[in-house]
C-alpha cells in the first residue's frame, strides 16, 4: 500500500490500512475454512510429485509481489465490485460438485479461482488492475498439467527420431520405444518433460512481468518459454541415445541420465533467462507511477470495506453449510441398505460348485458377490458390487472390471436395449480363453450404461441431500473362438431378456 503519515493534511493516514488488512485476513483465513479440503489435497500433491514442489512457493510469491507494488495501491480508491461475486459463486458451485464427485481437479480449480476473485471483489476493479499479474499467478497453485504427458512423450519421440536421422544413426520406432543396434530406449513418462514444461512456463511468466514492459515483448518471451522446453527435453532424450550409442550402452541408461536430466533442466532455466536477458528493454520504464504520494484525492469508505468484507464471508460461510452437508454423505454413514440375503445364499451355493476365472475389483466395497446363475438355459458370471452412501467411491479410476495382468481387451461394441441406451459388451482373452462382457451402474435405482451419466447423475443426487447409494452388475460369458459375432448377439439377447430381475436388487424406495 502507499506510505502514508499521520499528517493531518492527509485524508487517509497509515492508520486506514489496518481496516482494510484485517478485512483481507479474514477473507483469507475464511477461504482457508472453506476450502480446507481443497487446501489439503492440493499441499499434499505440491509435497509429493515433484512436477508441482514449485506450488510451494507460490503463495510467498504473490506475497512479495504485491508489496513490490505497495506504493501504488491507494487505499483510498478501494471500491467493492459486487459482480465479481457472482464468479465467486460459481466457483462455490464448482467446489460443492468437486467434493460430490470426489473429482480433485474440480476442488483444486475452484479453491484456487476463489481467492483471487474475492480479493478483486473486496478491493475493485482499480486496485485489482495494479496487482493483476499477482493475483492470476495464484492460478499456478492449481496442480494441473499431469494429462499433458501423454503428448509430451509423443512430441520428444517425434522430435528425436528427426534428430538421430540427423546423425545417422540407424535407428527404428514402435510406439514410444526407440531401438538402435546397441539397444532399446522408452521414452516413459519421466522422459516427457513436464517438469521442465511447466516450471519453464511459471519462471518465464515471472520473469516477462519483473524485467519486461512491453506486452509484446512479453508475449514473445510466453511463447519461448513454452516451445523452448519441449525441443530442449527432445534433445536431451536425443543425447542420451546418442551417448548409449557411442558408449555401447554403458552410459546414460540407468541412474547416471536422471542426473544427467537434472543438471540439462538447470541448463535449460539459465538459457532461458539468458533469452529474456536479450530481448527485455535495455532501458526501464521511467514510470512515475511508483513514487510516494502524501495527499490520497479522497477519503477511504470504511462502510463500504465493512460491508464489502462481510457479504465475501457470508457467502462462504453459506456454502460451508452445504459442503458439510455434502462431506456427511460421503463420509457418515445413515441408512445403510444392503442388499437381499439371497445373493449371499447364491454366491455360497455357486462357489461350492464353480471356480471364478475372472474375478473384477472394486476397493472398499461394501457388499460385493459374484455366482453363476443360469440365463436363457446358459451358464453366465454375475457380478454385482454395492456402495451406499458413505462407503467408498464406485466410478473410480481405481475399480476395475477386470485384471489387467489376468486379461486383455479384444475389442469393443454395443447394442441397443428397449430402454433407449446402448449396452457396450467387451472381449476380452487370455491364454486360457476368451470372454464377452458387459456391466451397468444403478445409482438410487436409476440405470445407466454410460459411466460419465452415472457419474453426473450421483452428483446431482449428493447435491440435493437425497443419494441413498450406487451399484453396479456385470454379467460374463466363455466364448468360443469360431462365431463371435453370432456369440455377441446370443449374449445381447440373453442380456435384454434378465435386465429386470438383475436390477431389483438395487431398487429402494
Amino acid at each position: 500500500m502507499k506510505d502514508y503519515t499521520t499528517d493531518s493534511s492527509n485524508k487517509t493516514t497509515i492508520f486506514d490500512v489496518k481496516p482494510v488488512l484485517g478485512c483481507l485476513v479474514l477473507i483469507v483465513a475464511a477461504w482457508v475454512v472453506v476450502f480446507w479440503q481443497g487446501v489439503t489435497t492440493a499441499v499434499d500433491i505440491w509435497i509429493i510429485s515433484d512436477i508441482f514442489n514449485h506450488c510451494l512457493f507460490v503463495l510467498p510469491g504473490v506475497l512479495y509481489l504485491i508489496y513490490l507494488k505497495r506504493t501504488d495501491l491507494d487505499i483510498a480508491a478501494l471500491k467493492p465490485n459486487y459482480f465479481v461475486l457472482v464468479l465467486c459463486t460459481g466457483s462455490l458451485f464448482l467446489y460443492a460438485i468437486g467434493l460430490a464427485g470426489d473429482v480433485q481437479l474440480f476442488m483444486h480449480v475452484a479453491t484456487f479461482t476463489f481467492l483471487p476473485l474475492s480479493i478483486w471483489a473486496f478491493i475493485g476493479n482499480k486496485l485489482a488492475y495494479k496487482i493483476l499479474f499477482p493475483l492470476v499467478f495464484i492460478l499456478f497453485c492449481i496442480p494441473i498439467g499431469e494429462e499433458l504427458i501423454p503428448a509430451l512423450q509423443e512430441v520428444t519421440a517425434d522430435l528425436a527420431m528427426v534428430m538421430l536421422g540427423w546423425s545417422g544413426i540407424p535407428v527404428y520406432r514402435s510406439g514410444l520405444y526407440i531401438e538402435i543396434p546397441q539397444g532399446q530406449f522408452l521414452v516413459a513418462e519421466a522422459c516427457s518433460g513436464i517438469s521442465f514444461f511447466i516450471a519453464s512456463i511459471v519462471i518465464g511468466s515471472l520473469y516477462a512481468y519483473l524485467n519486461m514492459y512491453s506486452a509484446k515483448r512479453r508475449i514473445v518471451f510466453m511463447a519461448i518459454s513454452i516451445l523452448f522446453p519441449i525441443i530442449a527435453n527432445a534433445i536431451r532424450v536425443f543425447g542420451i541415445i546418442l551417448t548409449g550409442y557411442l558408449s555401447d550402452m554403458e552410459h546414460a541408461v540407468g541412474a547416471d541420465h536422471l542426473v544427467y536430466g537434472w543438471i540439462f533442466f538447470s541448463l535449460v532455466i539459465v538459457c532461458l533467462l539468458g533469452i529474456g536477458e536479450l530481448i527485455r528493454e535495455k532501458q526501464f520504464n521511467t514510470d512515475d507511477s511508483g513514487q510516494i504520494e502524501t495527499a490520497p484525492a479522497a477519503e477511504l469508505n470504511f462502510k463500504a470495506c465493512y460491508r464489502s468484507c462481510t457479504s465475501i464471508v457470508a457467502i462462504m460461510l453459506v456454502f460451508l453449510a452445504w459442503f458439510y452437508s455434502i462431506n456427511s454423505q460421503l463420509s457418515i454413514p445413515t441408512n445403510e441398505y444392503r442388499l437381499s440375503a439371497q445373493l449371499e445364499a447364491e454366491q455360497e451355493a455357486s462357489n461350492a460348485r464353480y471356480s471364478n476365472a475372472w474375478k473384477p475389483e472394486f476397493n472398499q466395497a461394501y457388499q460385493e458377490f459374484q455366482f453363476v446363475r443360469q440365463l436363457n438355459t446358459v451358464p453366465v458370471d454375475i457380478y454385482m458390487v454395492w456402495y451406499p452412501k458413505g462407503h467408498g467411491e464406485l466410478i473410480s479410476s481405481l475399480n476395475r472390471l477386470y485384471p489387467e495382468k489376468a486379461w486383455t481387451l479384444e475389442t469393443k461394441s454395443s447394442y441397443p436395449l428397449k430402454q433407449g441406451q446402448n449396452m457396450g459388451v467387451s472381449t476380452i482373452v487370455n491364454p486360457r480363453g476368451k470372454r464377452l462382457l458387459s456391466y451397468w451402474y444403478l445409482v438410487d435405482g436409476k440405470m445407466f450404461t454410460n459411466n460419465r451419466m452415472a457419474k453426473l447423475y450421483e452428483i446431482y443426487r449428493i447435491l440435493i441431500g437425497r443419494y441413498v447409494g450406487s451399484g453396479l452388475v456385470a454379467i460374463s460369458q466363455v466364448t468360443s473362438n469360431t462365431s463371435e459375432s453370432q456369440d455377441i448377439v446370443s449374449f445381447a439377447d440373453l442380456t435384454r431378456d434378465n435386465l429386470s430381475e438383475l436390477n431389483q436388487y438395487f431398487v429402494f424406495e
